[in-house]
């Protein structure tokens, strides 16, 4: 099986407006059928085909924050054990550092941090998050992960990049270490020599986006690796974070994971001709219980067909084939009283079985037989001997039931 990675999975990779971004602010979108263009719209972009949507957080509307957990709240795949507990813990260390009250913020947990001693957390808006991702599923978008547009780095990460994003007029400077997610603003004007803002790194692989190339150079007297918007936020999706965590967590993991897995086997080229067997194995099995459901409907057919010649055959004078099992049964019974034998359904034949199978001191107190029924009423007798007594009428072709303290007895 080839391994699972996202392009297989066709994402389409979405970035909505900070929370506070200017009226007018366009959400962002990259579809992995045209990876180098960004698409721009007013809300949340239209859906392609089954593609599945990876939402990417803006670094404006997150804040990081660095604590440490106290033993047992994570187990060793860095998933909490009890969510609410680490809730109400990252609630109570974060409370003076953040600016905003804990239970308006999402919060989430670096991922795979086990029992480290200090982790990171990223909190943003609940709100904003939630209505987001409601705009996102009321599009019809499937959410399948969320990942932050820039997250600090790990002890074992490579070193920091630089990134100058934006436009040339009004372009942000980003980099991300091992210390947080640092942003500063920048212009032509404030991009010349010893302009440089204080704390950023400067031997690290620097990039740009197009728009801002010029003022990249300018301010970092070489020459930046120019990449496509697009092929930015695609490179979002590289790293160990997944932000839907909590409330927000996707259901049915395991459930997710199995279907992603099907659908990458149905997509996938290398599958094509397991595909194709499997549907021709799927077309004979249904071939062949169409075959013998049709045999099995024309065995019935005969049979119902030989019931009736043999009513036919034996009682000519019927004209109409309703029920033939009943209506052969009842002839035989009309042959019967008209020759003065009795019958299974006569007053003497029920009490002749009745009186052959019955235990010792049992006899009924009345006995009432209407159209072919006899009630035997007030029968004494035990509930062992009562069935012993129903099973042998059932062998005699007699059918009972109990009604109150009555034993029914019928044909």
């Amino acid at each position: 099986m080839p391994p699972y990675n996202e392009s297989s999975m066709r994402p389409l990779f979405v970035m909505p407006p900070a929370p506070h971004a200017p009226e007018g602010s366009m959400w962002e979108s990259v579809r992995s059928d045209s990876p180098q263009t960004t698409q721009l719209s007013a809300g949340a972009p239209a859906i392609s085909g089954n593609a599945e949507t990876v939402l990417i957080i803006p670094v404006a509307a997150l804040s990081w924050h660095r604590v440490s957990l106290p033993p047992g709240l994570l187990g060793r795949n860095g998933q909490a054990r009890n969510p609410s507990k680490l809730r109400a813990v990252l609630e109570g260390l974060l409370e003076d550092q953040l600016l905003d009250e804990p239970a308006q913020l999402h919060l989430a947990v670096q991922a795979n941090a086990g029992e480290a001693a200090a982790l990171w957390v990223a909190a943003c808006q609940k709100g904003w998050l939630k209505n987001t991702l409601s705009t996102l599923t009321g599009a019809g978008h499937t959410v399948r992960r969320i990942v932050p547009e820039w997250a600090p780095l790990r002890l074992a990460d490579t070193p920091s990049t630089l990134w100058l994003t934006g436009e040339a007029e009004n372009a942000e400077l980003v980099w991300a270490d091992h210390t947080g997610v640092h942003r500063r603003f920048v212009t032509r004007s404030t991009a010349g020599p010893g302009m440089a803002p204080a704390g950023w790194p400067t031997d690290v692989p620097a990039y740009a986006e197009p728009a801002c190339a010029a003022v990249a150079e300018q301010l970092l007297h070489r020459e930046a690796t120019v990449q496509h918007r697009a092929q930015r936020l695609q490179s979002c999706t590289d790293t160990d974070w997944n932000l839907a965590q909590g409330e927000f967590a996707t259901r049915n993991a395991a459930l997710r994971r199995a279907s992603d897995a099907a659908l990458m086997l149905w997509q996938a080229p290398a599958w094509l001709p397991a595909r194709w067997a499997f549907a021709l194995l799927c077309a004979v099995q249904v071939l062949g219980l169409n075959a013998q459901a049709w045999q099995a409907r024309q065995a019935l057919i005969s049979q119902r067909s030989a019931i009736q010649n043999v009513l036919l055959t034996t009682f000519p004078n019927t004209t109409v084939v309703v029920d033939a099992p009943l209506q052969m049964q009842r002839a035989v019974d009309a042959l019967g009283q008209s020759s003065g034998q009795a019958q299974s359904r006569d007053l003497e034949r029920m009490l002749e079985a009745f009186g052959a199978l019955a235990p010792a001191n049992s006899a009924p107190a009345a006995i009432e037989f209407v159209a072919g029924e006899l009630r035997l009423i007030g029968l004494n007798a035990d509930p062992d001997a009562t069935q012993q007594l129903r099973d042998g009428l059932q062998t005699r072709g007699y059918r009972t039931r109990l009604d109150g303290n009555a034993l029914v007895v019928s044909p």
